[in-house]
This record gives structure tokens, C-alpha cells and sequence, in this order.
């Protein structure tokens, strides 16, 4: 086997015919990566001269003046012949201290009820690659590594009814919420960016979280073009005071029949919990009614950033002003990427990292149900390794991260 560096056409075709493809192998990250001044190039791994293998690769620093090569997600290869493989990586990748790969390949999926399912055969390619020297990080569970050991995707079906089968109850009722809040998404462009970045800073500020500039939002509309698309979640007000109108009529309407049938019939317990529940109700509205009437026209609550390559949509970044948790921006931000995705004949959506997915008291475990009350499933990959280029040089550089 033989490494070489090869055209983004020659590199894409490849890509495009893999179902291990990414977003993060792709020659537009490539793009984004050179902009933030980011060296990398896209390499082939060839056999008796044919390509059975491609990576984008990116140079990191490390240990102040020299470099680690990374495969972003990649190599998309059948990891077979490890040991060819490695001498291959050897050879090309002599000035490095390190190369580091996380193979988007499936070792365990992960059902509505959290019922693993393992790939032996995965687990076979983590022992050969162990073999013959690459290091492996381990199983971890939360963002320890480059990328999520963890995602959650939905396997699209033709129609959005057909996608609402696979909901928990409980999503498809936060949905119904939020139409009849006013929740509305619209599609913005790059003109909005300082809207759209607003809204990701808080929670950026509640989580406490590193987030992405302004240059890189721009830089990814730039190299993705029509592939990056951005939402605004938003309350109509004119919708959501109709229906609150409405909400209000009927719960009246209720009180009335109710109050009508006591006049002919025994006052119950039954009747009585009824006109009870319709004061309450009316009174709820109402209050609700003369809060909502202090809102702008249209006040913005949630925002997502999203990017289209290959055969999925992935759900990059989203944020949401917690102020306005009540009105659902999730439920509406969510289904809209949805619904788009099955109008462009997409197999996935991508929301992209989970962790801790079997601890409930994990501070983001909340995160985790929204994802899956969509339906779908969780993927667990089989992690990230290391390998040696230069020992002693690798050697101080995990002593100094476990300094950190």
C-alpha cells in the first residue's frame, strides 16, 4: 500500500460512493481549514494502484514547533490489511510526531430504549489496529477525543407524517405546543449572522461553552455555499394571540355546556371538577393572553446552523434564549431541518454529538432526550487511535497532556 496526495475531484468521487462519508472528510472543510490558515491536503491509499482508501488529512501543532497529522474522521477505508496499512501511514508521514485517526466506523447502535446492538466485526478492527501498534483512547463516553464518540442520527423515511411515527409522545406534544405559541422557523442568510450568533451566544453564556466566531460561520457559507443553511425560530404574535383567542372561546364554550347541564341534571363531583378545570383554564389564557400582548410582532427565540454533504443534513450548532423556554424553540428548529431533509431526498439527519447517554444525572442528558425523542438512532464509533511516528517525541507529548 502507498499514500499519495490526490486531486479533490479524484478524492470526492471516491467519497461520494462511501456510506462512511462526512462532512468533516470533505474537500470544503478542507477549504474552512485553510482559511483559518490550517495546513492539510486530501490523500489516497492506493493498492496495486487502485484507490481503496481516502482521508483528509490536517497538520496540528503540537509540542510548540512540530506537527500531528490528523485524519479527519478517515480514513474511509475497509480496514483490512493493517499491518500494509500502517507501514503506509509510516512511510508518508515521517515528519509527524503522531497520526491520529478516528474511523467512522459503527462498533454498537442504540434503539429508543437504549438496547445495544454490537458489530463483532468492528470489535475485530480495534483489536488488529491495537495489534500492530495503534493506540487506542479508550471507550470514552462524553468529548474527551477530536470528535464525539457518540452521535444521533434519523434514518429518514419519504413523508414528515411517516418521520412523526417514530416521535415519543411526549416530542410530538411539544410540537403542538409550539404551533400554538406562534413558534415559527424561517431561513435566513449571511446578512443575519449577527441574529443567528446572538441567539447561539446564549447559550454559549448559559453553558458555559466554547463557541465558533463570526469568520467561521462566514468562512463555512463561503466554501459550502448553498449547503450551509441557517434558522430563526420566532413567536408571531399575531398568530399566537389568535390562538390564544381561540383557546379561550372554546374553554368559555366548555364552561357554558357544562353549566348547562347542571341545570338539568344532578350537580356531581364529575360536573363540578369539569367547571373547575374550564374556570382554571380561561383564567390561564386569559393571563396568558395579557403577557403575550407585551411581545414585539415578531421576537426571535432559537437559531441553527446546518450543513448538507453527501446523503445527510447535520444539525452543527443551535442556541436557544432560555427566556423563552416555555414556547418550544427545539420543537419546531428540529423539524423544520426535518422536513427540508425529506424534501431534498436526503438518507440521514445528523444531530451530531451526544455523550453520557446511559447517565440521566449528566448535565447535558437533557440534550440527549430532545435528540432522541425525534426517533432514530444513537451510533457509538469505535473511537480514536494514535500512532507513534516519532516514540520519544510522543512519549512527552502525553506527558504533557496528562499535565493539563
Amino acid at each position: 500500500m502507498t499514500i499519495k496526495k490526490i486531486s479533490s475531484e479524484l478524492y470526492e468521487d471516491f467519497v461520494n460512493r462511501s456510506s462512511l462519508a462526512s462532512f468533516y472528510q470533505s474537500k470544503e472543510w478542507l477549504e474552512e481549514k485553510k482559511l483559518e490558515g490550517k495546513d492539510g491536503e486530501l490523500v489516497g491509499l492506493y493498492k496495486e494502484n487502485k484507490l481503496i482508501g481516502v482521508s483528509l488529512i490536517l497538520y496540528l501543532q503540537v509540542l510548540k514547533k512540530y506537527k500531528f497529522a490528523y485524519a479527519s474522521r478517515g480514513f474511509i477505508y475497509d480496514y483490512q490489511d493493517i499491518k500494509d496499512f500502517k507501514k503506509s501511514l509510516q512511510d508518508y508521514f515521517q515528519d509527524v510526531v503522531f497520526i491520529r485517526i478516528d474511523p467512522p466506523i459503527i462498533l454498537a447502535k442504540y434503539d429508543h430504549d437504549l438496547k445495544r446492538v454490537e458489530d463483532t466485526q468492528s470489535l475485530q478492527i480495534i483489536n488488529d489496529l491495537k495489534k500492530h501498534g495503534f493506540l487506542h483512547f479508550g471507550f470514552n463516553m462524553g468529548a474527551e477525543t477530536m470528535q464525539f464518540r457518540f452521535i444521533h442520527r434519523l434514518v429518514l423515511k419519504d413523508s414528515f407524517d411517516a418521520q412523526m411515527t417514530e416521535m415519543s409522545k411526549s416530542t410530538r406534544k411539544n410540537m403542538e405546543i409550539a404551533e400554538s405559541k406562534g413558534v415559527k422557523a424561517k431561513t435566513v442568510d449571511i446578512t443575519e449572522i449577527d441574529e443567528v450568533m446572538r441567539l447561539f451566544n446564549k447559550t454559549i453564556e448559559r453553558k458555559k461553552i466554547k463557541g465558533f466566531s463570526k469568520t467561521f460561520y462566514k468562512n463555512l457559507c463561503e466554501v459550502y455555499q448553498d449547503n450551509v443553511k441557517m434558522y430563526i425560530i420566532y413567536i408571531d404574535k399575531a398568530e399566537y394571540l389568535t390562538n390564544l383567542d381561540q383557546k379561550i372561546k372554546d374553554a368559555k364554550d366548555k364552561l357554558a355546556t357544562v353549566e348547562k347541564k347542571m341545570t338539568h341534571d344532578n350537580i356531581g363531583n364529575k360536573l363540578k371538577t369539569a367547571v373547575e378545570q374550564a374556570k382554571q383554564a380561561i383564567q390561564k389564557y386569559q393571563a396568558e393572553l395579557t403577557k403575550a400582548k407585551n411581545l414585539a410582532d415578531y421576537t426571535n427565540i432559537g437559531a441553527m446552523l446546518t450543513i448538507t454533504k453527501y446523503n445527510e443534513v447535520v444539525s452543527l450548532t443551535s442556541g436557544m434564549d432560555n427566556d423563552y423556554r416555555e414556547f418550544c424553540p427545539k420543537y419546531v428548529m428540529y423539524p423544520a431541518m426535518i422536513k427540508d431533509a425529506i424534501d431534498n431526498h436526503l438518507t440521514y439527519v445528523n444531530f451530531l454529538g451526544v455523550k453520557d447517554i446511559l447517565n440521566p444525572h449528566n448535565p447535558d442528558y437533557g440534550v440527549y432526550e430532545v435528540k432522541r425523542g425525534f426517533g432514530g438512532e444513537t451510533i457509538e464509533y469505535i473511537g480514536e487511535f494514535d500512532l507513534p511516528i516519532k516514540p520519544v517525541l510522543y512519549k512527552m507529548y502525553q506527558i504533557k497532556r496528562k499535565i493539563k
